[in-house]
């Protein structure tokens, strides 16, 4: 696996390109490519030699790490340095991919998440959501916590005053 440093990564501070490895079905070795699409310009994705003849591994980038992780070909440290790059390039085509729509490229439908009310919220605004859910998970847990803690102390405060 080849490490360089890249300092538009703000998780990992470095660009991890995964292994090519040979396709289970021909043998051959899975090359990596560059969408040119208008849909998904810029997005890397694998593909076997023979893909389209006599086989059809096909994967996005991110996609395709998970594929190596599930068959171990990429384990520990390198297996999550891997899923985070991955995640990370996808999440910023993603958001390139949105400020293309904001801009009046083209439908505006897939900058917005649909809620169960009907209105829409922008991809941020559910990812700022998400981010206070799992904050508010952990200060209920805090505070269960603590109110054990106290229920405990004032238990044993009672025995001893008994």
């Amino acid at each position: 696996m080849s490490l360089t440093s890249s300092s538009s990564s703000d998780v990992r501070r470095r660009v991890l390109t995964p292994p090519l490895i040979r396709c289970a079905g021909s043998k051959e070795k899975v090359r990596m490519f560059v969408s040119t699409t208008k849909k998904q310009d810029g997005w890397v994705f694998y593909k076997c030699q023979n893909h389209g003849v006599s086989c059809e591994f096909w994967r996005w980038e991110l996609e395709y790490v998970q594929y190596l992780v599930d068959n171990h070909y990429l384990v520990g440290d390198a297996a999550v340095d891997a899923i985070s790059a991955a995640e990370e390039r996808r999440e910023q085509l993603l958001n390139a991919q949105e400020l293309h729509y904001m801009n009046g490229s083209t439908s505006m439908s897939k900058k917005f998440v649909k809620r169960e009310s009907g209105n829409v919220m922008t991809r941020q605004q559910a990812a700022a959501l998400m981010k206070l859910g799992r904050e508010l998970v952990m200060l209920m847990k805090i505070l269960l916590a603590v109110v054990l803690m106290l229920g405990v102390g004032a238990l044993v405060l009672y025995m001893v005053k008994n």
